[in-house]
């Protein structure tokens, strides 16, 4: 789905095709960058591995690489990943302390 949208986005190949390939780059860096992130911080705030907090922290790289990633370098990918999954892992637990029901959590 992401690559589709993604790289797809340039809506051609031919002439495009070194901007597809840096697009599948940024949004593949992006999202490894947030599931490390996500998977490291898990374990040092519970104790833990957690698989659920894994997952959306690779979806909170996608989404924060989606609109740049046609104009980033990959390492500003890597940056985005580890800050979207920082945000996405500090809302999880304000929204734990607050006591707000999430139905991804």
């Amino acid at each position: 789905g992401w690559y589709g949208f993604n790289c797809g986005s340039t809506l051609a190949i031919s002439g495009y095709g070194n901007l597809a390939s840096k697009v599948a780059v940024t949004t593949t860096i992006a999202a490894s960058a947030a599931v490390v992130t996500g998977t490291l911080l898990s374990k040092f705030t519970e104790g833990h591995w957690d698989l659920g907090l894994a997952m959306n922290s690779i979806l909170a790289g996608l989404v924060g690489v989606t609109a740049p990633c046609s104009v980033v370098n990959p390492w500003h990918a890597l940056l985005i990943g580890i800050s979207s999954s920082v945000v996405y892992v500090g809302a999880h637990y304000l929204l734990l302390k607050l006591k707000i029901d999430d139905p991804l959590d």
